[in-house]
C-alpha cells in the first residue's frame, strides 16, 4: 500500500478541495508560511469550478516545495481523494489537512516530534477550535486569523510539551506515519463523501498496535465543514448513513468519541479581503538570503534601518559574524541549509514574512541617502489592496571607492505577499513570472539601489563558477529553457568565449518571443559575439534583426556605431551617436552600461569630430563629459589640449568598462 518511495523526514502535505477557493487560498498561504521543510504539496481537486483549478497550478508553478496536483472530474468523496494523495505521496510522514485549515507556527515540527516520540504512536493531530473532543479548545475569542495566530502562540507557551493518547483522531488535521499507512493502507471509501472514515481508521490503527496521540500544545484553526455547506450536502443525513455503515462494520460496543454539535467559526471577511478593506498603511517586510556576508552587512542593514517593519534574514551556512550582525539590527534569523538554489533560499525569506509587501536586498547593496528618502516616500504611499510591484533599478558600483554606477539593471524589488508570488530559477533567481501569472500590476520607481559586489575581481570569477554550475544543473532539468540559455551565454560572454556564447544565445532566442524581457539583450550579446569573432556584417545583421522590434535600442545603436567606425564609415558612426543622445533610458527591462547614454556616446564622438578637423566642437562634448564625470582623468587632459590647441591623439574608441 505504500507510495512509490519515501523520503526521509519528507512530509507529504495532502488537501482535497471540492470548490471554496478563498480558504484554500488562507490554507496555503499559511502552510507556505509556517511549515518547515523539506515538505511536498499534494492536492486532489475533486471536480472544483470556482477558479480552483487555475490558482493550484499558480501554486504548482511559484511554490518553492514540490508541489503535485491531481484532478477529479467530479467528487469522489474525501476518503477517496485523500487515497489518491496518500498513493502519490513520497513522505515518510503522512498529512491529510482539510482546505478550510489554518496552520500555524511550528505546526508541521510539533506533529512530527510527538510522533517519533514513541514508535507506538502512528497518528498525530493538533487542539482545534472545531473539532470533537477531546481535541476541542472549547470557545475562542479571537475576531481574525492574525488574532488566531497570537492566540495560538498564547496557547504554546501555557501547555509547552503536554501530550495526550486518545482513541481516535479528526481527519481535518492529521499526520500518519507511512508505517502506518503501509500496515493498514488509506480510508475505507464506503463512507462516500465523508464523515466517520476518520473514526474508522483509528480503530484500525489501535487493531493494528498503533495508538493516537495529541499534541495539547499545538493549536490549529478550523473554519469547519465549508466544503459540506458550499456543496449543499446535507450533513445530518450523511451522519446518520455513515454511523450506520460504521456500527456494521465494528459492531455497537466500538467507541466513537462523543457525538457533539459544532458551531462553525464566524469570521471577518476573509485574510485576503481584510487586507484590501484595511485603513492601515500595508506592513513591508525587508527579506535577505545571505552567507559570510561580515564585511558587507553593517553597511546594508545600517543604510536600511528604520525603513521597515521588520528583517527577514535566511542564512544558508555562516560561518562568520553575519547572523550576529543581523540579530544585533533586528533581524529575525532563520537557517537554511544551501541546495544550489537561490530561489529556494529566497522563497524561504517570503514564508517567513509577517508583512503585507516585501523588498529585498542583497548583503552588499547600498541604499545612498538620496535613494533611501525616495524609497521611504515610496513605502509611505502603498496602499493596502492597491496589488502593485515596484522595479528599482540596481546601479553596479563602477570603483573600489563606490562612487558612481557603470551598469544599471532593472529588478522587481518590492511586491505584494502572496502565497502565490514566488522566485524561480536556481540563479539570477526570477520574481517578474510570478507577478504575472498572478495577475499583479509592475510600476517603475525613480529609485536606485547601489550594488558593490562587482568591485572584487577575484570574487566575481568564484560567483561566475558557482553560478555555471548551478545553471548548467538546471539546463539539464529544463533542457531548452531559454532564461537558463541566456544567463549560460551571458556567463560565456563574460569570459570571452565568443563561440560557446553564441551557441546558448541563438538557442534561448529562438524560444523567446520579441515581448520577452530579455530578448533585446539577447540580439546585443550575439551582436557582440560576432564582431569579436571578426564577423561585422553578421553582427550588424544581428542590429537589424533586433531594432526592427524596438528602434530606439541604445545598446545596438551603439554597438552599429562601433562596427561602422572600425569599418571607416565615419558618417554613419556619428550620425548613429548623435542619434543615441536623443535618447532616455526607456521603462523596460534591461542590462545596460548608462553610459551609452552619455558620456561613452560623447567621448567618440569628440575624437572623431576633432578628427575631422572640428576643435570647437570636440572641446564641446569633453566639456559635457566632464559635466557627467567630474575630475575625469581623460576628459580634463583633452579640454587643456583642445583649448591650447595641441595634437589631439588618434582615435580610440570608447566602449563600456566590461568590453574593454
Amino acid at each position: 500500500m505504500s507510495g512509490p518511495s519515501t523520503g526521509r523526514g519528507l512530509a507529504s502535505i495532502i488537501i482535497p478541495c471540492l470548490n471554496q477557493l478563498n480558504f484554500t487560498r488562507q490554507c496555503v498561504a499559511a502552510l507556505l508560511r509556517h511549515t518547515r521543510a523539506p515538505f511536498e504539496l499534494i492536492f486532489v481537486d475533486n471536480g472544483s469550478d470556482d477558479g480552483t483549478a487555475a490558482y493550484l497550478t499558480g501554486v504548482q508553478d511559484a511554490a518553492s516545495a514540490t508541489v503535485k496536483v491531481l484532478r477529479n472530474a467530479e467528487n469522489r468523496g474525501f476518503p477517496a481523494a485523500c487515497n489518491q494523495g496518500l498513493a502519490a505521496a513520497r513522505g515518510e510522514y503522512l498529512v491529510l489537512l482539510n482546505n478550510d485549515a489554518v496552520v500555524t507556527d511550528g505546526w508541521l515540527d510539533q506533529l512530527v516530534a510527538l510522533a517519533d516520540s514513541d514508535a507506538s504512536i502512528g497518528m498525530t493531530g493538533p487542539m482545534s477550535n472545531y473539532v470533537s473532543p477531546p481535541q476541542s479548545v472549547g470557545q475562542v475569542s479571537y475576531a481574525d486569523l492574525e488574532q488566531m495566530q497570537r492566540f495560538a502562540a498564547a496557547w504554546r507557551a501555557e501547555n509547552r510539551g503536554t501530550w495526550f493518547t486518545t482513541l481516535k483522531l479528526s481527519g481535518f488535521c492529521l499526520l500518519v506515519k507511512r508505517r502506518l499507512y503501509d500496515a493498514i493502507g488509506g480510508l475505507d471509501e464506503r463512507f462516500g463523501i465523508g464523515m466517520l472514515e476518520d473514526d474508522d481508521y483509528a480503530a484500525r490503527a489501535r487493531r493494528a498496535g498503533f495508538q493516537c496521540a495529541v499534541a495539547r500544545d499545538l493549536f490549529v484553526h478550523h473554519f469547519g465543514s465549508r466544503t459540506f455547506v458550499g456543496a449543499g450536502i446535507d450533513a445530518a443525513g450523511l451522519l446518520k448513513r455513515n454511523t450506520d455503515q460504521f456500527v456494521a462494520k465494528w459492531g455497537e460496543h466500538e467507541p466513537l468519541g462523543t457525538l457533539v454539535h459544532l458551531q462553525p467559526w464566524s469570521p471577518q471577511p476573509p485574510a485576503i479581503a481584510a487586507t484590501a478593506l484595511s485603513s492601515e498603511p500595508p506592513k513591508v517586510t525587508l527579506t535577505m538570503i545571505v552567507r559570510n556576508e561580515e564585511s558587507n552587512l553593517p553597511a546594508c542593514l545600517e543604510s536600511a534601518a528604520d525603513l521597515f517593519d521588520e528583517i527577514v534574514v535566511v542564512d544558508t551556512g555562516s560561518t562568520d559574524r553575519t547572523i550576529e550582525i543581523a540579530q544585533s539590527f533586528g533581524a529575525r534569523v532563520f537557517d537554511f541549509v544551501w541546495v544550489d538554489d537561490f530561489a529556494a533560499a529566497r522563497n524561504a525569506s517570503l514564508a517567513r514574512a509577517r508583512g503585507d509587501y516585501a523588498f529585498w536586498l542583497d548583503a552588499d547593496d547600498v541604499l545612498d541617502p538620496r535613494e533611501r528618502d525616495k524609497l521611504r516616500t515610496l513605502l509611505r504611499n502603498l496602499r493596502a489592496g492597491d496589488d502593485a510591484s515596484y522595479v528599482v533599478r540596481c546601479a553596479c558600483d563602477s570603483g573600489p571607492n563606490g562612487e558612481g554606477g557603470r551598469t544599471v539593471v532593472d529588478h522587481v524589488r518590492l511586491f505584494p505577499l502572496r502565497e502565490q508570488v514566488r522566485w524561480r530559477y536556481r540563479v539570477h533567481e526570477q520574481i517578474l513570472p510570478s507577478l504575472r501569472r498572478s495577475g499583479i500590476n509592475v510600476r517603475w520607481s525613480d529609485v536606485t539601489v547601489r550594488h558593490t559586489g562587482y568591485v572584487d575581481t577575484e570574487l566575481r570569477q568564484r560567483k561566475l563558477q558557482r553560478d555555471e554550475a548551478i545553471l548548467r544543473a538546471e539546463n539539464d532539468e529544463r533542457p531548452g529553457d531559454p532564461f537558463v540559455l541566456f544567463n549560460l551565454g551571458s556567463i560565456a560572454t563574460e569570459r570571452k568565449d565568443w563561440s560557446g556564447a553564441l551557441q546558448h544565445l541563438r538557442a534561448s532566442l529562438a524560444a523567446s518571443a520579441p515581448t520577452d524581457s530579455i530578448t533585446r539583450k539577447l540580439y546585443a550579446l550575439i551582436a557582440r559575439s560576432h564582431q569579436m569573432l571578426g564577423q561585422p556584417e553578421v553582427a550588424l545583421a544581428a542590429c537589424a534583426a533586433g531594432l526592427a522590434n524596438d528602434p530606439e535600442d541604445a545598446e545596438l545603436l551603439f554597438r552599429v556605431a562601433v562596427i561602422r567606425r572600425h569599418q571607416g564609415d565615419a558618417p554613419g558612426a556619428e550620425a548613429t551617436w548623435r542619434k543615441i543622445l536623443t535618447l532616455t533610458r526607456p521603462e523596460q527591462f534591461s542590462s545596460v552600461d548608462m553610459g551609452i547614454y552619455g558620456h561613452l556616446t560623447r567621448r567618440n564622438l569628440a575624437r572623431l569630430v576633432a578628427e575631422r578637423g572640428d576643435p570647437a566642437a570636440a572641446l564641446q562634448l569633453w566639456r559635457e563629459v566632464l559635466a557627467e564625470c567630474p575630475d575625469d582623468p581623460e576628459a580634463l587632459e583633452m579640454c587643456g589640449r583642445l583649448a591650447s590647441t595641441q595634437a589631439v591623439p588618434a582615435l580610440r574608441l570608447a566602449v563600456p568598462e566590461h568590453e574593454s
